[in-house]
Protein backbone atom coordinates (compact mmCIF):
# COMPACT_ATOMS: atom_id res chain seq x y z
CA UNK A 1 0.00 0.00 0.00
CA UNK A 2 1.13 3.53 -0.76
CA UNK A 3 0.84 5.84 2.21
CA UNK A 4 1.47 9.51 2.84
CA UNK A 5 0.82 12.14 5.47
CA UNK A 6 -1.83 14.66 4.46
CA UNK A 7 -4.12 17.36 5.79
CA UNK A 8 -7.68 16.25 5.07
CA UNK A 9 -10.61 18.64 4.69
CA UNK A 10 -14.08 17.08 4.70
CA UNK A 11 -17.23 19.17 4.27
CA UNK A 12 -20.92 18.45 3.99
CA UNK A 13 -24.11 20.46 3.51
CA UNK A 14 -26.16 21.15 6.65
CA UNK A 15 -29.71 19.73 6.30
CA UNK A 16 -29.11 18.44 2.78
CA UNK A 17 -32.03 15.97 2.80
CA UNK A 18 -34.44 18.69 3.90
CA UNK A 19 -33.20 21.07 1.21
CA UNK A 20 -33.58 18.45 -1.52
CA UNK A 21 -37.01 17.46 -0.27
CA UNK A 22 -38.13 21.10 -0.27
CA UNK A 23 -36.77 22.06 -3.68
CA UNK A 24 -34.48 19.52 -5.34
CA UNK A 25 -33.71 21.46 -8.50
CA UNK A 26 -32.91 24.73 -6.71
CA UNK A 27 -30.66 22.93 -4.19
CA UNK A 28 -28.68 21.06 -6.86
CA UNK A 29 -28.18 24.22 -8.90
CA UNK A 30 -26.95 26.23 -5.90
CA UNK A 31 -24.63 23.43 -4.84
CA UNK A 32 -23.16 23.27 -8.35
CA UNK A 33 -22.68 27.03 -8.33
CA UNK A 34 -20.82 26.89 -5.00
CA UNK A 35 -18.76 23.96 -6.23
CA UNK A 36 -17.65 25.72 -9.40
CA UNK A 37 -17.32 29.29 -8.10
CA UNK A 38 -16.26 28.88 -4.47
CA UNK A 39 -15.02 25.47 -3.35
CA UNK A 40 -12.91 24.26 -6.27
CA UNK A 41 -11.25 27.66 -6.96
CA UNK A 42 -10.38 28.01 -3.27
CA UNK A 43 -8.92 24.49 -3.12
CA UNK A 44 -6.79 25.26 -6.18
CA UNK A 45 -5.72 28.62 -4.73
CA UNK A 46 -4.40 26.89 -1.62
CA UNK A 47 -2.65 24.14 -3.61
CA UNK A 48 -5.03 21.39 -2.56
CA UNK A 49 -6.76 18.61 -4.47
CA UNK A 50 -10.43 17.69 -4.60
CA UNK A 51 -10.43 13.93 -4.04
CA UNK A 52 -14.15 13.45 -4.69
CA UNK A 53 -17.62 14.90 -4.39
CA UNK A 54 -20.15 12.70 -2.59
CA UNK A 55 -23.64 14.08 -3.16
CA UNK A 56 -23.85 16.55 -0.27
CA UNK A 57 -20.16 16.58 0.61
CA UNK A 58 -16.60 16.93 -0.60
CA UNK A 59 -13.28 15.37 0.41
CA UNK A 60 -10.04 17.26 -0.27
CA UNK A 61 -6.40 16.90 0.67
CA UNK A 62 -3.56 19.36 1.20
CA UNK A 63 0.16 19.16 1.81
CA UNK A 64 -0.10 21.36 4.91
CA UNK A 65 -2.57 22.10 7.70
CA UNK A 66 -2.11 25.84 7.13
CA UNK A 67 -3.30 25.48 3.52
CA UNK A 68 -6.27 23.31 4.53
CA UNK A 69 -7.49 25.69 7.25
CA UNK A 70 -6.91 28.77 5.07
CA UNK A 71 -8.97 27.16 2.33
CA UNK A 72 -11.81 26.24 4.72
CA UNK A 73 -11.82 29.76 6.15
CA UNK A 74 -12.04 31.33 2.68
CA UNK A 75 -14.85 28.97 1.67
CA UNK A 76 -16.93 29.62 4.78
CA UNK A 77 -16.47 33.41 4.64
CA UNK A 78 -17.39 33.45 0.95
CA UNK A 79 -20.54 31.37 1.49
CA UNK A 80 -21.50 33.48 4.49
CA UNK A 81 -21.14 36.63 2.37
CA UNK A 82 -23.34 35.12 -0.36
CA UNK A 83 -26.02 34.01 2.11
CA UNK A 84 -26.14 37.34 3.97
CA UNK A 85 -26.46 38.07 7.67
CA UNK A 86 -29.56 35.89 8.20
CA UNK A 87 -29.49 32.98 5.73
CA UNK A 88 -32.91 31.71 4.78
CA UNK A 89 -34.17 28.15 5.11
CA UNK A 90 -33.20 27.45 1.50
CA UNK A 91 -29.58 28.64 1.66
CA UNK A 92 -26.72 26.14 1.55
CA UNK A 93 -24.38 26.08 4.54
CA UNK A 94 -21.35 23.80 5.02
CA UNK A 95 -19.85 22.18 8.07
CA UNK A 96 -16.11 21.48 7.82
CA UNK A 97 -13.83 19.02 9.60
CA UNK A 98 -10.03 19.02 9.20
CA UNK A 99 -7.47 16.49 10.39
CA UNK A 100 -3.82 15.59 9.77
CA UNK A 101 -3.12 11.91 9.43
CA UNK A 102 -1.69 8.99 7.57
CA UNK A 103 -3.72 8.11 4.47
CA UNK A 104 -3.75 5.12 2.17
CA UNK A 105 -3.60 6.09 -1.51
CA UNK A 106 -5.59 4.02 -4.01
CA UNK A 107 -5.52 5.61 -7.44
CA UNK A 108 -7.04 9.06 -7.06
CA UNK A 109 -8.83 8.10 -3.86
CA UNK A 110 -7.58 8.13 -0.26
CA UNK A 111 -8.65 6.08 2.79
CA UNK A 112 -7.62 5.44 6.36
CA UNK A 113 -7.95 6.88 9.86
CA UNK A 114 -6.78 10.31 8.74
CA UNK A 115 -9.79 10.54 6.45
CA UNK A 116 -12.21 8.97 8.93
CA UNK A 117 -11.38 11.46 11.69
CA UNK A 118 -11.75 14.45 9.34
CA UNK A 119 -15.19 13.16 8.26
CA UNK A 120 -16.29 12.68 11.86
CA UNK A 121 -15.20 16.19 12.79
CA UNK A 122 -17.89 17.59 10.50
CA UNK A 123 -20.58 16.63 13.03
CA UNK A 124 -19.39 18.77 16.00
CA UNK A 125 -18.70 21.68 13.64
CA UNK A 126 -21.22 24.51 13.82
CA UNK A 127 -23.13 25.34 10.62
CA UNK A 128 -20.89 27.66 8.65
CA UNK A 129 -18.01 26.79 10.98
CA UNK A 130 -14.81 24.73 11.08
CA UNK A 131 -13.78 21.97 13.48
CA UNK A 132 -10.13 20.86 13.61
CA UNK A 133 -8.21 18.22 15.51
CA UNK A 134 -5.56 19.11 18.09
CA UNK A 135 -2.81 18.05 15.66
CA UNK A 136 -4.06 20.59 13.12
CA UNK A 137 -4.32 23.31 15.77
CA UNK A 138 -0.73 22.67 16.83
CA UNK A 139 0.39 23.36 13.25
CA UNK A 140 -1.60 26.56 12.68
CA UNK A 141 -1.82 28.30 16.06
CA UNK A 142 1.18 30.61 15.47
CA UNK A 143 0.66 30.99 11.74
CA UNK A 144 -2.98 31.91 11.10
CA UNK A 145 -5.08 34.75 12.47
CA UNK A 146 -8.20 32.58 12.79
CA UNK A 147 -9.68 32.53 16.34
CA UNK A 148 -10.29 28.86 17.17
CA UNK A 149 -11.63 27.98 20.63
CA UNK A 150 -10.76 24.84 22.57
CA UNK A 151 -13.86 22.59 22.73
CA UNK A 152 -12.12 19.90 24.77
CA UNK A 153 -11.92 16.15 24.20
CA UNK A 154 -15.03 14.72 22.57
CA UNK A 155 -16.11 11.23 21.59
CA UNK A 156 -16.97 10.96 17.91
CA UNK A 157 -18.73 8.17 16.07
CA UNK A 158 -16.70 5.03 15.25
CA UNK A 159 -13.47 6.49 16.68
CA UNK A 160 -12.30 4.62 19.80
CA UNK A 161 -10.34 7.35 21.59
CA UNK A 162 -11.82 10.80 22.37
CA UNK A 163 -10.46 13.56 20.13
CA UNK A 164 -9.52 16.98 21.42
CA UNK A 165 -11.08 19.48 19.04
CA UNK A 166 -10.92 23.20 18.33
CA UNK A 167 -13.79 25.15 16.77
CA UNK A 168 -14.23 28.33 14.78
CA UNK A 169 -17.73 29.73 14.31
CA UNK A 170 -18.42 32.01 11.39
CA UNK A 171 -19.47 35.58 12.00
CA UNK A 172 -20.22 38.48 9.69
CA UNK A 173 -16.94 40.18 10.47
CA UNK A 174 -14.34 38.84 12.89
CA UNK A 175 -12.56 42.17 13.11
CA UNK A 176 -15.82 44.02 13.84
CA UNK A 177 -16.67 41.51 16.56
CA UNK A 178 -13.24 41.86 18.08
CA UNK A 179 -13.60 45.64 18.11
CA UNK A 180 -17.07 45.38 19.61
CA UNK A 181 -15.94 43.08 22.40
CA UNK A 182 -13.03 45.36 23.25
CA UNK A 183 -14.73 48.69 22.51
CA UNK A 184 -14.76 49.73 26.15
CA UNK A 185 -11.12 48.83 26.65
CA UNK A 186 -10.39 50.77 23.46
CA UNK A 187 -10.88 54.09 25.23
CA UNK A 188 -7.10 54.17 25.24
CA UNK A 189 -5.15 53.87 22.00
CA UNK A 190 -3.60 50.60 20.85
CA UNK A 191 -0.28 50.34 22.70
CA UNK A 192 2.97 50.66 20.81
CA UNK A 193 6.01 48.50 21.49
CA UNK A 194 8.16 49.88 24.30
CA UNK A 195 11.89 50.39 24.00
CA UNK A 196 12.59 47.77 26.67
CA UNK A 197 11.70 44.06 26.29
CA UNK A 198 8.01 43.37 26.90
CA UNK A 199 6.11 40.17 27.60
CA UNK A 200 2.66 38.72 28.17
CA UNK A 201 2.26 35.44 30.05
CA UNK A 202 -0.77 33.67 28.60
CA UNK A 203 -2.79 31.29 30.81
CA UNK A 204 -1.09 27.91 30.88
CA UNK A 205 -3.18 25.01 29.60
CA UNK A 206 -4.41 22.55 32.19
CA UNK A 207 -3.32 19.16 30.85
CA UNK A 208 -4.25 17.23 33.98
CA UNK A 209 -7.42 15.79 32.48
CA UNK A 210 -9.31 17.17 35.46
CA UNK A 211 -11.22 20.44 35.16
CA UNK A 212 -11.00 20.91 38.93
CA UNK A 213 -7.23 21.39 38.55
CA UNK A 214 -7.82 24.54 36.48
CA UNK A 215 -7.10 26.68 39.54
CA UNK A 216 -3.63 25.13 39.79
CA UNK A 217 -2.69 26.01 36.19
CA UNK A 218 -4.11 29.52 36.60
CA UNK A 219 -2.24 29.97 39.87
CA UNK A 220 1.06 28.97 38.32
CA UNK A 221 0.44 31.46 35.51
CA UNK A 222 -0.26 34.27 37.98
CA UNK A 223 2.90 33.42 39.92
CA UNK A 224 5.00 33.70 36.77
CA UNK A 225 3.40 37.08 35.98
CA UNK A 226 4.12 38.26 39.53
CA UNK A 227 7.73 37.05 39.42
CA UNK A 228 8.51 38.70 36.09
CA UNK A 229 6.73 41.94 37.00
CA UNK A 230 9.33 42.59 39.71
CA UNK A 231 11.89 43.41 37.02
CA UNK A 232 12.25 47.08 36.13
CA UNK A 233 13.97 46.25 32.83
CA UNK A 234 10.95 44.38 31.51
CA UNK A 235 7.39 45.49 30.74
CA UNK A 236 4.96 42.78 31.88
CA UNK A 237 1.27 42.79 30.93
CA UNK A 238 -1.08 42.41 33.88
CA UNK A 239 -3.08 39.36 34.78
CA UNK A 240 -6.44 40.81 33.72
CA UNK A 241 -5.36 41.35 30.12
CA UNK A 242 -3.41 38.10 29.80
CA UNK A 243 -6.38 36.05 30.99
CA UNK A 244 -8.60 37.55 28.27
CA UNK A 245 -7.05 34.87 26.04
CA UNK A 246 -7.77 31.95 28.35
CA UNK A 247 -9.27 28.99 26.50
CA UNK A 248 -8.97 30.69 23.12
CA UNK A 249 -6.98 29.81 20.05
CA UNK A 250 -5.03 32.96 19.33
CA UNK A 251 -2.65 34.24 16.72
CA UNK A 252 0.35 35.43 18.70
CA UNK A 253 1.01 38.17 16.17
CA UNK A 254 -2.40 39.59 16.97
CA UNK A 255 -1.75 39.23 20.70
CA UNK A 256 1.50 41.13 20.24
CA UNK A 257 -0.32 43.99 18.52
CA UNK A 258 -3.24 44.10 20.98
CA UNK A 259 -1.00 44.11 24.03
CA UNK A 260 2.00 45.92 22.57
CA UNK A 261 4.56 43.25 23.51
CA UNK A 262 7.64 41.76 21.88
CA UNK A 263 7.24 38.31 23.43
CA UNK A 264 4.62 35.88 24.68
CA UNK A 265 5.19 33.09 27.18
CA UNK A 266 2.81 30.15 26.85
CA UNK A 267 2.80 26.61 28.10
CA UNK A 268 0.98 23.82 29.85
CA UNK A 269 0.86 22.19 33.27
CA UNK A 270 0.08 18.59 34.10
CA UNK A 271 -0.58 17.70 37.74
CA UNK A 272 -1.06 14.05 38.64
CA UNK A 273 -1.01 13.21 42.32
CA UNK A 274 2.04 14.95 43.72
CA UNK A 275 3.82 15.05 40.36
CA UNK A 276 3.96 18.22 38.26
CA UNK A 277 5.16 18.76 34.69
CA UNK A 278 5.55 22.26 33.25
CA UNK A 279 6.12 22.97 29.58
CA UNK A 280 6.90 26.57 28.60
CA UNK A 281 7.98 28.36 25.47
CA UNK A 282 8.92 31.96 24.79
CA UNK A 283 7.84 33.21 21.38
CA UNK A 284 8.62 36.41 19.51
CA UNK A 285 5.30 37.93 18.42
CA UNK A 286 6.63 39.66 15.29
CA UNK A 287 7.41 36.43 13.47
CA UNK A 288 6.28 33.55 15.70
CA UNK A 289 9.84 32.29 16.19
CA UNK A 290 10.75 30.37 19.35
CA UNK A 291 13.27 32.17 21.51
CA UNK A 292 13.39 29.60 24.30
CA UNK A 293 11.55 26.46 25.36
CA UNK A 294 11.93 23.99 28.18
CA UNK A 295 10.20 21.32 30.22
CA UNK A 296 10.39 20.84 33.95
CA UNK A 297 9.32 17.82 36.02
CA UNK A 298 9.05 17.64 39.79
CA UNK A 299 6.81 17.23 42.79
CA UNK A 300 4.41 19.65 44.45
CA UNK A 301 7.15 20.42 46.95
CA UNK A 302 9.43 21.40 44.06
CA UNK A 303 6.90 23.66 42.34
CA UNK A 304 8.48 26.89 43.57
CA UNK A 305 11.86 25.79 42.27
CA UNK A 306 10.31 24.91 38.91
CA UNK A 307 8.80 28.40 38.62
CA UNK A 308 12.01 30.08 39.71
CA UNK A 309 14.04 28.16 37.12
CA UNK A 310 11.67 29.19 34.33
CA UNK A 311 11.74 32.82 35.47
CA UNK A 312 15.52 32.95 35.56
CA UNK A 313 15.88 31.26 32.18
CA UNK A 314 13.52 33.82 30.64
CA UNK A 315 15.60 36.62 32.18
CA UNK A 316 18.70 35.08 30.60
CA UNK A 317 17.00 34.51 27.22
CA UNK A 318 15.96 38.17 27.05
CA UNK A 319 19.31 39.45 28.37
CA UNK A 320 17.58 41.56 31.03
CA UNK A 321 19.88 43.56 33.26
CA UNK A 322 18.84 43.18 36.89
CA UNK A 323 19.04 46.22 39.13
CA UNK A 324 20.27 46.17 42.70
CA UNK A 325 18.03 44.03 44.88
CA UNK A 326 16.05 42.47 42.01
CA UNK A 327 18.10 39.28 42.01
CA UNK A 328 17.18 38.62 45.64
CA UNK A 329 13.49 39.38 45.05
CA UNK A 330 13.12 36.93 42.17
CA UNK A 331 11.16 33.84 43.06
CA UNK A 332 7.77 33.10 44.54
CA UNK A 333 8.33 30.91 47.56
CA UNK A 334 5.77 32.64 49.74
CA UNK A 335 5.23 29.53 51.84
CA UNK A 336 6.84 26.11 52.13
CA UNK A 337 3.52 24.56 53.10
CA UNK A 338 1.95 22.91 50.03
CA UNK A 339 -1.50 22.74 51.64
CA UNK A 340 -1.44 26.47 52.43
CA UNK A 341 -0.36 27.28 48.89
CA UNK A 342 -3.10 25.10 47.43
CA UNK A 343 -5.74 26.99 49.44
CA UNK A 344 -4.13 30.27 48.39
CA UNK A 345 -4.39 29.41 44.68
CA UNK A 346 -8.06 28.53 45.10
CA UNK A 347 -8.77 31.73 47.02
CA UNK A 348 -6.97 33.97 44.59
CA UNK A 349 -9.43 32.97 41.89
CA UNK A 350 -12.34 34.11 44.07
CA UNK A 351 -11.13 37.29 45.71
CA UNK A 352 -11.62 39.45 42.62
CA UNK A 353 -15.28 38.51 42.32
CA UNK A 354 -17.71 41.24 43.45
CA UNK A 355 -20.42 40.97 46.07
CA UNK A 356 -20.72 40.03 49.76
CA UNK A 357 -21.08 36.28 49.20
CA UNK A 358 -17.94 35.96 47.07
CA UNK A 359 -16.09 38.14 49.59
CA UNK A 360 -17.10 35.95 52.52
CA UNK A 361 -16.27 32.73 50.69
CA UNK A 362 -12.86 34.04 49.62
CA UNK A 363 -12.10 35.07 53.22
CA UNK A 364 -12.86 31.52 54.39
CA UNK A 365 -10.51 30.03 51.78
CA UNK A 366 -7.64 32.34 52.78
CA UNK A 367 -8.35 31.54 56.42
CA UNK A 368 -7.76 27.85 55.62
CA UNK A 369 -4.46 28.82 54.00
CA UNK A 370 -3.46 30.69 57.15
CA UNK A 371 -4.51 27.81 59.36
CA UNK A 372 -2.05 25.65 57.43
CA UNK A 373 0.66 28.35 57.64
CA UNK A 374 -0.04 31.21 60.10
CA UNK A 375 2.93 33.21 58.72
CA UNK A 376 1.85 33.06 55.07
CA UNK A 377 2.19 36.81 54.44
CA UNK A 378 0.65 36.86 50.94
CA UNK A 379 -2.50 35.06 52.09
CA UNK A 380 -2.71 37.40 55.06
CA UNK A 381 -2.36 40.49 52.86
CA UNK A 382 -5.11 39.41 50.46
CA UNK A 383 -7.43 38.51 53.34
CA UNK A 384 -6.85 41.96 54.82
CA UNK A 385 -7.93 43.51 51.53
CA UNK A 386 -11.09 41.40 51.54
CA UNK A 387 -11.83 42.51 55.09
CA UNK A 388 -11.37 46.13 54.07
CA UNK A 389 -13.89 45.72 51.25
CA UNK A 390 -16.37 44.09 53.62
CA UNK A 391 -16.00 47.10 55.93
CA UNK A 392 -16.21 49.69 53.15
CA UNK A 393 -19.40 48.28 51.62
CA UNK A 394 -21.01 47.61 55.03
CA UNK A 395 -20.96 43.84 54.56
CA UNK A 396 -19.30 43.61 57.98
CA UNK A 397 -21.00 45.77 60.60
CA UNK A 398 -18.51 45.04 63.38
CA UNK A 399 -17.18 48.33 64.77
CA UNK A 400 -13.55 47.09 64.65
CA UNK A 401 -13.76 45.81 61.06
CA UNK A 402 -11.52 48.49 59.56
CA UNK A 403 -8.94 48.32 62.35
CA UNK A 404 -8.77 44.55 61.98
CA UNK A 405 -8.18 44.80 58.21
CA UNK A 406 -5.49 47.45 58.63
CA UNK A 407 -3.70 45.55 61.40
CA UNK A 408 -3.62 42.41 59.30
CA UNK A 409 -2.11 44.25 56.33
CA UNK A 410 0.52 45.78 58.65
CA UNK A 411 1.42 42.32 59.97
CA UNK A 412 1.74 40.88 56.45
CA UNK A 413 4.16 43.64 55.47
CA UNK A 414 6.16 43.06 58.65
CA UNK A 415 6.42 39.30 58.03
CA UNK A 416 7.56 39.85 54.42
CA UNK A 417 8.86 43.41 53.85
CA UNK A 418 9.50 42.57 50.16
CA UNK A 419 5.85 41.67 49.50
CA UNK A 420 4.66 44.42 47.17
CA UNK A 421 0.99 43.46 47.50
CA UNK A 422 1.05 44.04 51.27
CA UNK A 423 2.43 47.57 50.84
CA UNK A 424 -0.05 48.33 48.06
CA UNK A 425 -2.98 47.24 50.24
CA UNK A 426 -1.55 49.23 53.13
CA UNK A 427 -1.26 52.34 51.00
CA UNK A 428 -4.89 52.06 49.96
CA UNK A 429 -6.17 51.42 53.49
CA UNK A 430 -4.18 54.26 55.02
CA UNK A 431 -6.25 56.70 53.00
CA UNK A 432 -8.82 55.93 55.71
CA UNK A 433 -6.22 55.38 58.40
CA UNK A 434 -3.14 57.50 59.10
CA UNK A 435 -3.70 59.75 56.11
CA UNK A 436 -2.23 60.67 52.78
CA UNK A 437 1.44 60.87 53.67
CA UNK A 438 1.62 57.28 54.95
CA UNK A 439 -0.61 56.07 52.10
CA UNK A 440 1.53 57.56 49.36
CA UNK A 441 4.71 56.35 51.02
CA UNK A 442 3.42 52.76 51.04
CA UNK A 443 2.48 53.05 47.36
CA UNK A 444 6.00 54.18 46.52
CA UNK A 445 7.40 51.18 48.40
CA UNK A 446 5.04 48.79 46.62
CA UNK A 447 6.00 50.06 43.16
CA UNK A 448 9.71 49.99 43.94
CA UNK A 449 9.27 46.27 44.71
CA UNK A 450 6.97 45.55 41.77
CA UNK A 451 7.28 48.26 39.06
CA UNK A 452 4.95 46.35 36.71
CA UNK A 453 2.07 46.02 39.17
CA UNK A 454 -0.91 47.40 37.27
CA UNK A 455 -3.01 47.34 40.44
CA UNK A 456 -0.22 49.10 42.33
CA UNK A 457 -0.26 51.98 39.84
CA UNK A 458 -4.07 52.01 39.96
CA UNK A 459 -4.17 52.35 43.76
CA UNK A 460 -1.46 54.99 43.74
CA UNK A 461 -3.48 57.02 41.23
CA UNK A 462 -6.65 56.64 43.28
CA UNK A 463 -4.86 57.76 46.45
CA UNK A 464 -3.48 60.82 44.65
CA UNK A 465 -7.02 61.76 43.57
CA UNK A 466 -8.31 61.55 47.14
CA UNK A 467 -5.22 63.40 48.37
CA UNK A 468 -6.36 66.41 46.33
CA UNK A 469 -3.79 66.13 43.53
CA UNK A 470 -5.68 64.52 40.61
CA UNK A 471 -3.27 66.07 38.12
CA UNK A 472 -0.50 63.89 39.63
CA UNK A 473 -2.69 60.81 39.19
CA UNK A 474 -2.65 60.98 35.40
CA UNK A 475 0.80 59.38 35.00
CA UNK A 476 0.23 56.33 37.25
CA UNK A 477 -3.27 55.87 35.85
CA UNK A 478 -1.95 55.88 32.29
CA UNK A 479 0.75 53.42 33.36
CA UNK A 480 -1.84 51.12 34.90
CA UNK A 481 -3.86 51.13 31.69
CA UNK A 482 -0.73 50.50 29.59
CA UNK A 483 -0.09 47.39 31.64
CA UNK A 484 -3.74 46.33 31.15
CA UNK A 485 -4.60 47.07 27.48
CA UNK A 486 -7.81 45.04 27.89
CA UNK A 487 -8.92 47.53 30.50
CA UNK A 488 -10.75 46.03 33.53
CA UNK A 489 -13.92 47.79 34.75
CA UNK A 490 -12.27 49.07 37.93
CA UNK A 491 -9.68 50.87 35.79
CA UNK A 492 -12.42 52.49 33.71
CA UNK A 493 -14.11 53.55 36.95
CA UNK A 494 -10.94 55.03 38.35
CA UNK A 495 -10.20 56.92 35.13
CA UNK A 496 -13.75 58.26 35.22
CA UNK A 497 -13.18 59.42 38.81
CA UNK A 498 -9.95 61.11 37.73
CA UNK A 499 -11.67 62.94 34.87
CA UNK A 500 -14.49 63.97 37.23
CA UNK A 501 -12.12 65.65 39.68
CA UNK A 502 -10.27 67.32 36.79
CA UNK A 503 -13.63 68.83 35.70
CA UNK A 504 -13.49 66.93 32.40
CA UNK A 505 -17.08 65.74 32.66
CA UNK A 506 -17.69 64.40 29.16
CA UNK A 507 -14.66 62.14 29.43
CA UNK A 508 -15.67 61.14 32.94
CA UNK A 509 -19.11 60.05 31.74
CA UNK A 510 -17.63 58.14 28.83
CA UNK A 511 -15.38 56.08 31.10
CA UNK A 512 -18.01 55.60 33.81
CA UNK A 513 -20.62 54.38 31.34
CA UNK A 514 -18.06 51.95 29.94
CA UNK A 515 -17.40 50.73 33.50
CA UNK A 516 -21.14 50.25 34.03
CA UNK A 517 -21.46 48.21 30.84
CA UNK A 518 -18.77 45.87 32.12
CA UNK A 519 -19.60 45.85 35.84
CA UNK A 520 -23.17 47.09 36.42
CA UNK A 521 -23.18 45.72 39.97
CA UNK A 522 -20.41 48.02 41.27
CA UNK A 523 -21.93 50.88 43.33
CA UNK A 524 -19.07 53.39 42.92
CA UNK A 525 -19.88 53.66 39.21
CA UNK A 526 -23.20 55.33 40.02
CA UNK A 527 -21.81 57.56 42.79
CA UNK A 528 -19.30 59.18 40.41
CA UNK A 529 -21.73 59.17 37.46
CA UNK A 530 -24.37 61.05 39.43
CA UNK A 531 -21.74 63.67 40.35
CA UNK A 532 -20.65 64.10 36.71
CA UNK A 533 -24.25 64.36 35.48
CA UNK A 534 -25.10 66.89 38.20
CA UNK A 535 -22.08 69.01 37.32
CA UNK A 536 -23.43 69.13 33.76
CA UNK A 537 -26.92 70.05 34.95
CA UNK A 538 -28.40 66.75 33.76
CA UNK A 539 -30.40 66.17 36.92
CA UNK A 540 -32.82 63.59 35.52
CA UNK A 541 -29.91 61.39 34.44
CA UNK A 542 -28.30 61.89 37.86
CA UNK A 543 -31.53 60.70 39.44
CA UNK A 544 -31.50 57.60 37.24
CA UNK A 545 -27.99 56.80 38.49
CA UNK A 546 -29.23 57.26 42.05
CA UNK A 547 -32.07 54.80 41.53
CA UNK A 548 -29.63 52.14 40.40
CA UNK A 549 -27.34 52.90 43.35
CA UNK A 550 -30.20 52.40 45.81
CA UNK A 551 -31.02 49.08 44.21
CA UNK A 552 -27.49 47.94 45.00
CA UNK A 553 -27.26 49.58 48.46
CA UNK A 554 -30.82 50.14 49.76
CA UNK A 555 -29.53 51.67 53.03
CA UNK A 556 -27.28 54.20 51.28
CA UNK A 557 -27.60 57.82 52.40
CA UNK A 558 -25.74 60.99 51.52
CA UNK A 559 -24.12 61.16 54.94
CA UNK A 560 -22.96 57.52 55.09
CA UNK A 561 -21.43 57.56 51.63
CA UNK A 562 -19.88 60.98 52.24
CA UNK A 563 -18.20 59.67 55.38
CA UNK A 564 -16.68 56.79 53.42
CA UNK A 565 -14.82 58.97 50.91
CA UNK A 566 -11.52 60.36 52.28
CA UNK A 567 -11.17 63.55 50.21
CA UNK A 568 -8.49 66.00 51.30
CA UNK A 569 -10.12 68.89 49.46
CA UNK A 570 -13.61 70.01 50.34
CA UNK A 571 -14.35 71.07 46.76
CA UNK A 572 -13.89 67.47 45.61
CA UNK A 573 -16.12 66.17 48.40
CA UNK A 574 -18.87 68.72 47.70
CA UNK A 575 -18.97 67.61 44.07
CA UNK A 576 -19.87 64.08 45.20
CA UNK A 577 -22.37 65.29 47.80
CA UNK A 578 -24.15 67.44 45.23
CA UNK A 579 -24.42 64.43 42.94
CA UNK A 580 -25.82 62.18 45.67
CA UNK A 581 -28.45 64.76 46.62
CA UNK A 582 -29.46 65.29 43.00
CA UNK A 583 -29.62 61.51 42.62
CA UNK A 584 -32.37 61.46 45.24
CA UNK A 585 -30.56 59.77 48.10
CA UNK A 586 -31.87 60.61 51.59
CA UNK A 587 -29.69 62.78 53.78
Amino acid sequence: MKRRLAAILAADVVGYSRLVRTNEERTLLKLRELRENVVEPSVAKHEGRVVKWMGDGVLTEFASAVDAVSCAYDIQKSIHSRNGEAPGDHEITFRVGINIGDVVVEGDDIHGDGVNVASRLETPSDPGGICISASVHEQIKHRLDVPFQDAGAQQVKNIVEPIRIWKWTNSANDDANTKKSTSDSGLISTPSLPEIPSIAVLPFDNMSGDAEQEYFADGMTEDLITDLSKLSGLLVIGRNSSFVYKGKAVDLRRVGKELGVHYVLEGSIRKAGDRVRMNAQLIETANGSHVWANRRDGTLEDVFDLQDEITREIVDALSIQLREGEENRLGSQYTENTEARDWFLKGRLRYREPGPQANAEAQLIFTKALEADPNFAYAMAVRSYLKFHAWFFKWNSHHNAFDEALAEAERAAKIDPNLAAAHAFLGWMHMWGDGFERALSEHETALSLDPNSSDGHLWQASSLIYAGTPELAIAPMDRAMRLEPHTPPIYLLNYGHLMLQLDRYEEAIEYLQAAIRNAPQFPMNYIFLSAAKTAQGKLKEAEEAGSRLLELIPVATVSTLNSQLPYAKEEHRLKIVAGLKAAGLPD
